[in-house]
């Protein structure tokens, strides 16, 4: 399945080509032989969250290995995988890239760098696991899914909450005829994260601002709970001194005239004034929940409907990193998931592209 640009957000899928902004030499790739079924992963950055989102998960399986670890800062992948028990740490991403005996990739570097050595390992034969935000613009994330098309292989963007029971449960909710048709959803993804220079998280060069980090992933949701691609109607944006948004106001219109609105911020703690992770209401109907992102650390979820008594509830599970490596094994055995997650990476990156795009 080729996208187009035409095909995002809330388009039909049209076949066209999708050409990258430099050509490639095509690498040689090797196939070695897994007797023992073993999933083995090489991580490229020895990010503050590869731990919780890759090492950790893995460790718990028998059927998953971290092997490598690659990071360009001197001495970082050494102490990186020496913590955490990895056997081999690089000084460079080719050397993970050119293992014939890695079969997926973990990128969880700068969003800035994430399409390079996305295409990289899609080219060296890889599925590849990368971290959110994969792409701050639609084109961009065309010429992901592209070479993973080429290549063949498995491209995922890693919003892990989407994996953990609470939210196939909501999904459930809000998708029911009793709930009735959505008409607002809010969300507020709020945590102090204070400006150091230089940070991926605060350096528009890097890729940085709260809306690609934090908000991305009430966008997200948004996006699945509403099953269709909306509309950038306003961005407002505090910008931190770099230039990056440091807060930011997002407003979306959804087909049917859903309307959306995240509020995201590196500024300040979570009020009592603040909104859930997400509310969604109906005419008849209101849900909210708390702790979606990371439902393991603790979550509740109140819902409302007319004509029947108020329910508050927790859905069990393990952390949604675990679910997540669940839903990345079962999708490299499924024909369909390559193309499904494709079409969401890059409808996903349109919206960000769309919102940043307001404020240029």
């Amino acid at each position: 399945m080729d996208l187009s640009l035409e095909d995002v957000p809330g388009q039909d899928i049209v076949t066209k080509t999708v050409v990258a902004s430099e050509p490639r030499t095509p690498r040689s790739i090797a196939v070695v032989e897994n007797p023992v079924s073993v999933l083995r992963i090489g991580i490229l950055g020895a990010s503050s969250i590869a731990p919780s989102a890759i090492v950790e998960p893995a460790a718990r399986r028998t059927d998953v290995e971290v092997v490598a670890v690659a990071a360009r800062r001197p001495g970082a992948a050494r102490s990186f995988a020496e913590r955490w028990r990895i056997p081999r740490a690089e000084g460079s991403y080719e050397a993970v890239l050119d293992d014939p005996a890695i079969d997926v990739v973990y990128v969880s570097l700068a969003a800035s760098d994430h399409a390079r050595w996305t295409i990289a390992a899609l080219e060296a034969g890889k599925d590849v696991l990368c971290e959110k935000p994969a792409s701050p613009s639609a084109q961009e994330a065309l010429e992901m899914v592209g070479a993973a098309e080429r290549a063949g292989r498995l491209l995922v963007e890693a919003f892990h909450y989407r994996w953990h029971p609470l939210f196939a449960r909501v999904r459930e909710i809000v998708s029911a005829d009793s709930f009735g048709s959505i008409e607002s959803m809010t969300s507020a993804v709020i945590g102090r994260r204070p400006f150091v220079g230089g940070s991926v998280l605060h350096d528009p060069a890097l890729g940085g601002g709260v809306l690609r980090h934090s908000g991305c992933y009430a966008v997200h949701w948004m996006r699945l709970l509403a099953a269709g691609e909306p509309r950038v109607t306003g961005f407002a944006q505090q910008k931190g001194p770099l230039g990056a948004d440091a807060s930011s106001v997002l407003d979306l219109t959804f087909p049917g005239d859903a309307r959306g609105r995240i509020t995201s911020s590196f500024e300040r703690d979570r009020t009592d004034d603040d909104p859930p992770d997400l509310v969604v209401e109906s005419a008849t109907s209101r849900i909210d929940v708390r702790g979606l992102i990371s439902p393991h650390h603790g979550h509740s979820v109140r819902l409302e409907r007319e004509g029947a008594a108020s329910e508050s509830f927790t859905v069990g599970g393990r952390t949604s990193y675990d679910h997540q490596l669940d839903a990345l094994v079962a999708a490299r055995a499924d024909p369909g998931a390559a193309a499904l997650f494709a079409r969401d990476l890059v409808a996903q990156a349109a919206v960000l592209g769309a919102a940043y795009a307001r404020s240029a």
